[in-house]
């Protein structure tokens, strides 16, 4: 069990890591994906107080909030790597939190 929880911990850090460095435009491609997907709903009721921007600038926001939540992750991950290595090194079980 616990090399699942370490694989998962492991994959969440390498996902969070490319999109917080941009490693080979990951963070780019996924925010023009998701622009583009996105684009078909326009710009609905709840977003209209926003003011209008160019698309780049809004590129660029999106940019930068993605690879904020790529930093978090990849630090999410650490920390599940270490729980894990430590309940490993121990022989103890991870406790749930209740």
């Amino acid at each position: 069990m616990s090399w699942r929880r370490s694989s998962s911990a492991l994959f969440v850090s390498l996902i969070g890591v490319a999109l917080a460095t941009n490693y080979r435009g990951v963070t780019e491609w996924h925010v023009r994906r998701s622009m583009s997907t996105a684009s078909v709903l326009g710009r609905v009721p709840p977003w209209r107080w926003l003011p209008d921007v160019p698309h780049e600038e809004r590129l660029a926001r999106f940019i930068l909030l993605e690879r904020v939540i790529g930093a978090a992750f990849a630090v999410l991950g650490v920390m599940i790597l270490i729980a894990v290595g430590y309940s490993i090194l121990t022989g103890q079980p991870m406790q749930a939190a209740k």
